[in-house]
């Protein structure tokens, strides 16, 4: 049993939503990369910067006389515009001379400490701070120690860290509102839909998808289904249609067989028996003719016989016709001619173009009194290529013209030009599987039949 469709759904469960979370967190760890790499690349320049600032300090108080080292450090801790630089002199014995920094940074090369800037505040706010050293052993074998902190990278990284955290949650949620805004804007057109889709389901077939209008892609989609839904009904009602009119058009030559078997059973002598089985026999293969073109017309327009297309020269398959018609024409007491222009090619099944025009010629002949000219002429104009069977016979009423390509009609109603009404239907099949337009007109006198294909111009590969 087929489920109802669901009606509401809520928006943090549609699908936008949740495109919009897998975004949001695309976009929230790209975004916590990227600042971690500038994070990165900062941490990077400040350190080979402070190496440099200790490298040529160290360079300039070795280059002082070692009986002043000790002063200008003094000097230089003593500046009043603030020190970027501590220092550490311990002599040959190891013993400290000057300098604030612990003594655990006494070594040579590169080193770092964790210390207070100002050890006599330890409840600092700032708290304690990162230094790197460079221990340098001096020609009197003293050990000279300078120190400078990352005080101020360590800020940039704290605020950078805080500020990725922030954008990350800010993109978060940012993309989860836009995300139930668009849920529920998406939720509400797709509603319409779904709502036009239940009514097709409770049978109103004549119903439509709406244009959902978020955008070009689903409103052809919107489109195409709606195009399914008008081939499903046309092969419905054409499916009602054609039952209809085989219950009606075979009960006629059923229930003649039937009288004819019971005549030839009930007759008198082996002659007339004869007669009446051979009345009976083409009566039962008119009703095989019958039955195989309903189902030539059910094979073209299921799309059997869809490929393969090639290119098709109309003027010779044209030519091969008329020669083939034209005693049957001449019998019947018409006259057939042609107008063709050559070159006129178009892509499709050759037999099956042959069966339209075979189709369209058999019914000007059938349905025409004697001495009716029928003509074929192939006219181009611009792109397009068109096949025109017109006669000047008695023609078709214009409220009849767009009737007698439905299965079984005919203008006749007493049957009595022959035909089994499904000509046309097989023409006007194969031109539609062949993308052409059929038109009927009227000739003036007479009847106008024209089947417009575009030209083909490309190569067999193409198609």
């Amino acid at each position: 049993m087929t489920e109802p469709l669901q009606r509401s759904q809520s928006p943090f469960r549609s699908g936008a939503f949740r495109f919009a979370l897998v975004f949001a967190a695309v976009f929230a760890i790209a975004a916590f990369l990227m600042l971690s790499m500038v994070r990165h690349q900062i941490g990077h320049y400040a350190h080979k910067a402070m190496e440099g600032s200790l490298t040529s300090e160290t360079a300039t108080l070795i280059a002082e006389e070692p009986e002043g080292l000790a002063g200008e450090i003094r000097r230089r801790m003593g500046a009043t515009n603030g020190a970027a630089f501590q220092y550490l002199l311990l002599d040959r014995q190891g013993r400290s001379l000057v300098g604030a920094i612990p003594q655990a940074t006494a070594h040579e090369g590169w080193g770092s400490v964790v210390m207070r800037e100002h050890a006599s505040t330890p409840t600092d706010p700032e708290g304690p701070e990162r230094l790197m050293t460079l221990g340098t052993r001096l020609a009197d074998g003293s050990l000279l120690v300078v120190a400078t902190d990352g005080f101020d990278v360590d800020k940039v990284g704290g605020h950078m860290t805080r500020f990725t955290i922030l954008w990350a949650t800010a993109i978060t949620l940012i993309a989860l509102v836009g995300g139930w805004m668009t849920g529920l804007i998406f939720l509400r057109r797709i509603g319409a839909a779904n709502a036009a889709i239940e009514r097709i389901v409770a049978g109103r077939t004549e119903q439509r998808l709406p244009m959902i209008g978020l955008a070009p892609e689903l409103d052809d989609l919107a489109r195409n289904v709606n195009r399914m839904l008008d081939r499903i009904d046309g092969l419905m009602e054409g499916l009602r249609q054609v039952s209809t009119d085989v219950a009606h058009d075979l009960r006629t030559p059923l229930t003649r067989l039937r009288q004819m078997l019971e005549a030839a059973r009930e007759a008198a002598g082996r002659e007339e028996t004869d007669a009446g089985i051979e009345i009976a026999l083409a009566q039962a293969d008119q009703l095989l003719a019958t039955f195989r073109a309903i189902l030539r017309l059910a094979q073209i327009q299921g799309g059997g016989r869809r490929t393969p297309f090639a290119p098709v020269h109309l003027d010779e398959l044209l030519r091969t016709l008329i020669e083939t018609y034209e005693p049957v024409a001449s019998d019947a007491g018409h006259l057939l001619t042609a107008d063709m222009v050559a070159g006129a090619v178009v892509k499709g099944d050759a037999d099956l173009l042959a069966q339209l025009f075979a189709n369209l010629i058999e019914n000007a002949i059938i349905h025409t009194p004697s001495g009716t000219r029928v003509s074929i002429e192939v006219q181009r104009e611009g792109d397009a290529i068109e096949v025109v069977v017109r006669d000047d016979g008695p023609g078709v009423p214009g409220a009849e013209r767009e009737r007698i390509t439905r299965r079984f009609y005919q203008v006749d109603p007493s049957r009595s030009g022959g035909g089994s009404g499904l000509g046309l239907s097989i023409a006007s099949a194969i031109a539609t599987l062949h993308e052409a337009q059929l038109t009927i007109e009227d000739a003036l006198p007479g009847l106008r039949i024209g089947v417009a294909f575009a030209q083909y111009s490309g190569t067999p590969e193409n198609l």
